[in-house]
């Protein structure tokens, strides 16, 4: 009984530490990621809270890349400071909400060299750092970066 106890209380301290999110979007996406460290295309979720968002990738039914956005951005639970992450996943510290402009499909860099689309809108951003083609439809998103090599491309499905 106390044994039974003991267990309970671990479980119920371990589950109480770790942060909740009311998701309020959800969607299945087809995703591919190519970094100078990951490459990876197979469906996946995109969700989204207050303050939080993530980009779970599968693979035969496994979670295979788990990306955490907060007030920190986390890959398989390996966290750290948004602009280290920047760095590390698109080659380039960028500004700390650039995935999260990404993700929620919002202009980034201010919107600087926006053209509209019939759909949704185009950038391309040309600076000695990076060189990015960043397009947002209706339906899916893709950044690419060809100075860094870096390509993201989101579908829904």
């Amino acid at each position: 009984m106390l044994r039974n106890l003991s267990f309970f209380v671990l479980i119920l301290f371990l589950t109480s530490c770790a942060p909740k999110y009311n998701i309020n979007f959800s969607a299945p996406y087809k995703i591919v990621i190519k970094t100078k460290d990951i490459a990876i295309a197979d469906s996946g979720f995109i969700k989204k809270a207050d303050n939080y968002k993530s980009i779970q990738i599968f693979s035969a039914g496994s979670l295979v890349l788990h990306v955490e956005l907060t007030n920190r951005a986390c890959i398989n639970g390996h966290c750290t400071s948004r602009l280290d992450f920047n760095e590390r996943f698109f080659g380039y510290t960028h500004y700390p909400n650039l995935l999260d402009d990404i993700l929620d499909k919002k202009e980034i860099y201010g919107g600087i060299d926006k053209t509209k689309t019939e759909d949704g809108f185009e950038q391309n951003i040309k600076t000695k750092n990076y060189n990015i083609i960043y397009k947002v439809t209706n339906k899916s998103i893709y950044f690419r970066d060809k100075k860094n090599h870096i390509l993201l491309k989101l579908n829904r499905l």
